[in-house]
């Protein structure tokens, strides 16, 4: 339908919105009769008969808790089949499990009464077969509505995404529903240990079931699984949703958005180079920083040689930490600049100079350099080696010398015994 356009003289197109199903363009509508919001959805499928008739066997469930069909127009070759249906009112799940995720009380809330809704609508033959958090809100009185029945378990099997038909396909996609609550994780991605270490026992084993990919039986089952609830504890819960619980994937967003905001916080203080002792300190230096500097407890005002910066509304833990790291890199380049280059660098100038274009010569002289600043291990092969040849020639040496003098004998004045005197000959 185009925007603006009238439907059967009473509902009108407002403008599109997003749907997570094909073969469904759908948007936000206003039934002018009644003055009310609604959802006009324009079938294009490939069976749009098929979603037809299913969309008029679930007109005729009524529950407060599964969102009304008002109206299916069209149908003839001329006028494609367009489903008018009631909005979701208050917030919608997977609004809600995006970035947080529901204590076990209020889940069992929430799957419980969508679990009773769908009971409902199975005991008169009509199943909904696409059951997940986007098509379960909770109103500000706390009330679970579930919208789709019928109709998307029908889109989902012409799309090829529909796992299963009946009250057990139902259940077990709400068991799934249950775990994204409790865990905050997609279902295909949770794991055991993603289930918090307070919740009970029988939910946790529905939660494992969900994981291990194991089916429920019925819809009963489940709810005799999940027990007695209170959806009084869902009440506000579209204007609590900022005090909920944060999940695994709300919390990295969190951590990132912490990020940004220290990096904003360290531009905003450092605007412009500061220069300490001769050394220009850039932006980007100090972006660097921050981004590598990591939070420390305490509240220690920042100073750099001297000179208080005021803090800007940065945290003082970033402070410290940038100027740790900035007044530690301050010293190595001030004695850098001051240092005298070594015998190899000026050996492999002299030789980059002649040669400028040897890649081996250029190696040489980058290693020289990033030795004279970082210093680094020393190569022990030519030193061990000449050691052990001034040892070899030291041993020849002596050998060849106490090879010519001799060892003892006659010729050896040490025994001459003519240097003895009389008496030793004596008896």
């Amino acid at each position: 339908m185009l925007t603006g356009q009238v439907l059967d003289g009473r509902f009108e197109a407002l403008d599109a919105v997003d749907y997570d199903l094909p073969g469904v363009d759908r948007q936000r509508g206003r039934d002018t009769r009644l003055n009310s919001a609604v959802i006009l959805d324009t079938v294009t499928s490939v069976a749009p008969t098929s979603v037809r008739r299913a969309a008029l066997r679930a007109m005729s469930v009524r529950d407060p808790r599964l969102a009304r069909i008002v109206a299916v127009q069209g149908g003839a070759a001329s006028a494609p089949t367009t489903i008018v249906s009631e909005p979701l009112p208050g917030v919608r799940l997977d609004t809600v499990l995006s970035r947080r995720r529901l204590p076990e009380a209020k889940a069992r809330a929430v799957v419980g009464e969508a679990a009773r809704a769908l009971a409902v609508a199975s005991a008169a033959g009509v199943h909904h077969g696409w059951v997940r958090p986007a098509c379960i809100s909770v109103d500000s009185s706390g009330r679970v509505i579930v919208a789709g029945v019928g109709v998307e378990g029908e889109l989902a099997l012409q799309a090829g995404l529909r796992r299963g038909k009946g009250e057990a396909a139902d259940a077990t996609a709400l068991a799934r529903v249950f775990l994204a609550c409790i865990t905050g994780r997609d279902p295909d991605s949770a794991t055991a240990s993603d289930i918090p270490e307070s919740t009970g026992d029988a939910s946790r084993a529905l939660c494992e079931k969900a994981i291990a990919g194991k089916s429920v039986d019925s819809l009963s089952a489940l709810a005799n699984v999940l027990g007695a609830f209170d959806t009084r504890l869902l009440r506000g819960l579209p204007a609590s949703v900022d005090s909920l619980p944060l999940s695994l994937v709300g919390t990295a967003k969190a951590e990132q958005r912490r990020k940004r905001d220290r990096i904003a916080a360290a531009h905003r203080a450092f605007r412009g180079p500061r220069v300490t002792g001769g050394v220009t300190i850039s932006r980007e230096t100090i972006v660097e920083a921050a981004v590598e500097a990591e939070a420390v407890s305490g509240a220690i005002p920042l100073v750099i040689q001297g000179t208080p910066v005021p803090p800007a509304g940065v945290e003082p833990e970033v402070l410290e930490d940038l100027h740790d790291i900035l007044t530690f890199e301050a010293m190595v380049d001030e004695q850098v600049a001051g240092a005298r280059p070594t015998i190899p660098e000026l050996f492999y100038e002299r030789l980059h100079s002649r040669w400028p274009n040897s890649r081996r010569i250029t190696r040489r002289l980058e290693r020289a350099h990033h030795r004279a600043i970082n210093g680094g291990p020393i190569n022990a092969t030519p030193i061990v080696m000449v050691l052990v040849a001034g040892g070899l020639i030291f041993l020849v040496m002596t050998a060849v010398t106490m090879l010519s003098q001799g060892f003892g004998g006659a010729d050896n004045p040490g025994t001459d015994l003519s240097n003895y005197p009389s008496y030793t000959y004596g008896p």
